[in-house]
């Protein structure tokens, strides 16, 4: 489960951080072409499953109480 949403965040982000996106957007935004809008990103956040504490993206273990992270590292 968590893996799926990590998954449809990262399809997003990617979206998001594409040029064409940005230019259509912006231009929905404004009216015009040729402005840049400014997207903010929200990090991806990790909990963790055994304490609900929340993880750093590179963490593979739990700092609170040790369990193995599911998602240690990125697909690009």
């Amino acid at each position: 489960m968590m893996s799926e949403i990590y998954d449809r965040q990262k399809v997003q982000e990617d979206l998001q951080r594409s040029e064409e996106f940005v230019d259509v957007f912006s231009k929905v935004v404004s009216g015009k072409a040729g402005y840049k809008t400014k997207i903010e990103m929200k990090p991806i956040t990790t909990k963790c499953k055994s304490c609900g504490v929340i993880l750093g993206e590179k963490q593979k273990f739990c700092h609170e109480c040790g369990a193995k992270n599911e998602i240690t590292e990125k697909t690009n």
